[in-house]
């Protein structure tokens, strides 16, 4: 193992900000040919390569301590790869496949972080799960994969235990292919906006979305814009001078006729060229819950949509009788994992269940246990 100490960023380096405490070598690393300044080393700057962290950019604070039960920093994830661990003249990909960068997903609930990935195909018989801090080189965790499994696939690791520092996750084949997970445990608070130019990643935390490795949107959304993307000025039109016609103030009526223009409640055409279809969706949408679904190998996630709800159910193929297993928030963690009152548990259940019997399982049926759904024939 490696000895640590903790220290302070003074300068923003990489991707830390100032006041992010972080875990780095204790032995300096000097100044030499290849190195153009002392610094402290680090496993990963923010993109899953290691670097230093100069001196004059931190302030050393000490060794690390551990003690809390709880760091409610974010999780922010820095890479995804596979490849051949002792390679032996081995090529190309493996035969179980590979796990993507946008198939590994961290989801922050107020008293739960939880990083959640599938194997890329039933992982009964897979090799060794291993969880390592990348910093002092310490495993935390070794086990085998089945023992990880929730399922046939599904790996989900509580982060919220971990201290601020950089963790690497491994789960292997007994061929030695192997799929690798790194990502970095901020200070609470970190990262944050305002932030300057976010490597996507870094963006893609501070918004808090589950998925870190995709690129960053086309088009970042303006401050000077609405929610669905259309800057406000855009959307103001003046009326033209019109003496017979007149509005009253605050007056929303609006109706349809059959070849879909937009009129307002005198019947006259509104020319304010609104969407009438994008409208009509996002009206369902606002009140009607409906589902979306994702697959990755044999799992995936199952999404529940309603209005500004969205709760994310993960899911895979079951066996026998069993079609699929869904899996679902226990009852005492449900309000935290989802963000919806207790009450409303059993309506947004059952109308999960009978919507996927509809939209994927016609002449199914059900079975409801604490922690998961079984659907079967």
């Amino acid at each position: 193992m490696e000895a640590t100490i903790r220290c302070k960023i003074l300068r923003h380096t990489h991707v830390f900000q100032p006041g992010n405490i972080v875990e780095t070598r204790r032995r300096i690393l000097e100044k030499s040919e290849n190195q153009p300044e002392s610094g402290y080393f680090i496993p990963d700057t923010g993109d899953g390569n290691p670097g230093i962290i100069p001196l004059d950019n931190v302030e050393p604070l000490g060794e690390t301590t551990a003690g809390e039960e709880a760091y409610y920093g974010k999780c922010v994830l820095t890479g995804v790869s596979n490849f051949w661990k002792d390679a032996d003249g081995k090529t190309g990909e493996g035969p179980a496949g590979i796990v993507k960068p946008v198939n590994v997903r961290v989801v922050h609930y107020p008293d739960c972080q939880q990083l959640v990935f599938h194997m890329p195909r039933y992982a009964w018989d897979a090799g060794t799960f291993r969880l390592t801090n990348a910093c002092s080189q310490e495993i935390i965790e070794e086990k085998p994969v089945r023992e990880r499994l929730n399922g046939g696939t599904m790996i989900l690791t509580n982060t919220l235990s971990f201290p601020p520092g950089f963790y690497t996750i491994e789960a292997d084949w007994p061929d030695g292919w192997t799929h690798r997970i790194q990502f970095i445990k901020f200070t609470e608070g970190y990262p944050k906006a305002p932030y300057g130019k976010a490597p996507a990643n870094i963006f893609h935390a501070i918004r808090g979305d589950e998925v870190h490795l995709q690129p960053l949107p086309e088009e970042i959304p303006n401050p000077g814009s609405t929610e669905s993307g259309i800057r406000i000025s855009e959307n103001r039109r003046e009326r033209e001078p019109d003496s017979d016609h007149s509005s009253p103030a605050c007056s929303l009526h609006m109706m349809y006729d059959r070849d879909e223009r937009s009129l307002d409640y005198t019947g006259r055409e509104n020319k304010s060229e609104i969407d009438v279809e994008k409208f009509k969706k996002e009206v369902m949408g606002r009140f009607f819950p409906k589902l979306e679904y994702t697959q990755e190998g044999r799992g995936g996630s199952i999404y529940y949509m309603e209005g500004a709800i969205k709760i994310q159910f993960g899911w895979e193929f079951g066996g026998g009788n069993t079609v699929v297993i869904i899996f679902i928030p226990n009852l005492k963690y449900w309000e935290a994992q989802t963000g919806t009152p207790i009450y409303r548990r059993n309506e947004i259940l059952q109308f999960l269940c009978e919507q996927v019997i509809r939209d994927q399982a016609a002449g199914c049926r059900y079975v409801m246990y604490e922690d998961s759904i079984s659907i079967v024939r």
